[in-house]
């Protein structure tokens, strides 16, 4: 039988969250192999990358954004110089507002809330293109991650380093545990720890079924639109991101319901419907996509190394925020396995186990 090769760390999924832990780990020197299914439809590649610094109805600034995109756009950078690519993108965002109960929270919130990172530029954006009726504002610090670009550009470098691997891993069958390590028979492999960042499928991983998962199944168009030249990311009920020359990015869909990936003509409407609203251009849809999304119930990620066994971790929950927080989370984890910080009980994985199931 042939030497067993043995690593520091197996991480299983390589979307937003195991890439970036990936990456931290190899930085700091360990002897890393990621799993992967290589799937073509997952949460992470469908994804538009959206940095919005404030969000929704209430106009909440994105939590943790000043800890969180300086670290994000220092962590981009570097992979981006260490791979010759370019994949990631600070860029102004554009709100325009849908009703007048938006008008007054921005009234009521835009001196006090967020006064640094809010302006009025004048004019708002190309009348010709956009109603505007209502006004809006722009945020200066938004960003944009081509997710698709930076995983594959990723996938190339860690399989060049040989810590990539093409593999559909069972975590009943495939994992054995020995008293200092654990050990994948089938490809002749073992490490100190494997960590599971499986995204929507970690709710069908027999280690963590007791995790409460609402996944949200999001849908995203790719429009071609003749004479747009804006280049901000447009908000409005759906957002309108550029993606090249005349094409460009909208959505997306909430589902809780059919957690599929099946793109659907009522999402299609819907995202076409709110567009119109808004967008005075026409526009041709020339590709539909859809994912599910990985919601754990209190809407922030977990992580942290199983309480029943302590070679298995999880690192899992950034929904649609994993651009802006996962290069962050990764690092703060790997400070927590090496035990420099103390896990955050709102993120502890132990408190989501629920060990008599």
């Amino acid at each position: 039988m042939s030497q067993q090769t043995q690593f520091d760390l197996i991480l299983v999924g390589q979307g937003l969250a195991g890439t970036a832990l990936g990456w931290t780990l190899l930085h700091r020197g360990y002897q890393v192999l990621i799993l992967d299914r290589c799937e073509s439809t997952t949460s992470s590649q469908i994804a538009a990358g959206l940095i919005t610094p404030i969000t929704g109805l209430r106009l909440v600034v994105s939590w943790r954004l000043d800890d969180f995109l300086p670290f994000a756009t220092d962590f981009y950078q570097q992979i981006e110089q260490k791979t010759a690519s370019h994949f990631f993108e600070l860029k102004p965002m554009l709100r325009l507002f849908a009703s007048e109960q938006e008008q007054d929270q921005y009234r009521q919130r835009s001196q006090t809330h967020f006064p640094q990172l809010v302006s009025q530029p004048q004019p708002l954006a190309d009348e010709s293109a956009f109603e505007m009726s209502r006004g809006g504002f722009e945020m200066a610090q938004g960003g944009q991650l081509d997710v698709p670009t930076y995983l594959s550009v990723s996938r190339t470098h860690f399989s060049t380093q040989n810590c990539f691997l093409k593999a559909d891993l069972n975590p009943v069958s495939d994992v054995k545990f020995e008293p200092e390590r654990v050990i994948l028979p089938r490809w002749n492999i073992s490490a100190d720890r494997i960590i599971f960042c499986e995204g929507i499928h970690g709710q069908q991983n027999p280690w963590f079924q007791s995790i409460p998962f609402e996944g949200a199944k999001g849908e995203i168009l790719t429009l071609k639109i003749p004479g747009l030249t804006e280049r901000r990311v447009v908000h409005r009920g759906v957002w309108l991101a550029h993606w090249k020359e005349d094409l460009y990015r909208a959505g997306s869909t909430y589902d809780r319901e059919h957690l599929d990936c099946e793109p659907t003509s009522a999402g299609r409407e819907e995202i076409c419907a709110r567009l119109s609203e808004f967008l005075k251009l026409p526009f041709e849809v020339v590709d539909h996509r859809a994912a599910v999304r990985p919601v754990i119930r209190g809407r922030l990620p977990i992580m942290g190394l199983h309480p029943a066994q302590n070679k298995v971790g999880f690192f899992n929950g950034f929904a649609s925020k994993g651009s802006l927080q996962t290069p962050w989370m990764a690092n703060y984890f790997v400070d927590v396995l090496e035990g420099k910080q103390p896990l955050d009980k709102q993120l502890d994985l132990s408190r989501k186990v629920d060990l008599t199931q």
